[in-house]
């Protein structure tokens, strides 16, 4: 920091990653840097880049047949608030349904669809649609949103409180 208080660009942005980011953000960031440092590179860029166009034209072919693809957003129920905030490989597991959309640049949205009955924790569920095709996204989540109020009576936040 200068003797006028102003900070160098490298001091604004730290003290910016810093407060940005919370502790899980960080250790994928780290994750990340550690695989692309020298001599990782091209053990895991590479092959990463090639797994990358497998799945991206296997979403192609997908989306040749269907208009949206849906899927469980995660394996298991939500995590009640701060439950495994230290288990972050449970973190990444949970990951696992949502990782091939982002890695094929595909739009997606996470709809909650009810409650687990043994836990009466909300389930999610994923739509994808190619990119770019974000509309197709609303209209399915809207459609069914309205569907499951008109079942329910109310949307499934309201039910937040007792969660």
């Amino acid at each position: 920091m200068g003797d006028n208080g102003d900070h160098s660009v490298e001091e604004v942005m730290a003290l910016t990653r810093e407060a940005g980011f919370g502790a899980e953000v960080k250790r994928r960031i780290m994750i990340g840097t550690y695989a692309l440092s020298s001599g990782y590179y091209d053990a895991y860029y590479g092959s990463a880049q090639k797994v990358r166009t497998l799945i991206t034209r296997d979403f192609e072919a997908a989306f040749e047949k269907a208009d949206v693809l849906i899927s469980p957003t995660a394996p298991t129920t939500a995590f009640r608030i701060g439950e495994k905030v230290d288990d972050p490989l449970a973190m990444y597991l949970n990951d696992i349904a949502t990782i091939p959309v982002n890695l094929a640049g595909n739009a997606a949205m996470s709809l909650p669809i009810g409650l687990a009955p043994e836990d009466s924790l909300p389930v999610g569920l994923q739509i994808m649609a190619p990119p770019m095709a974000d509309d197709r996204l609303y209209l399915v989540g809207g459609a069914l949103e309205a569907a499951l109020v008109d079942r329910w009576g109310h949307l499934l936040i309201e039910e937040a409180p007792q969660l």
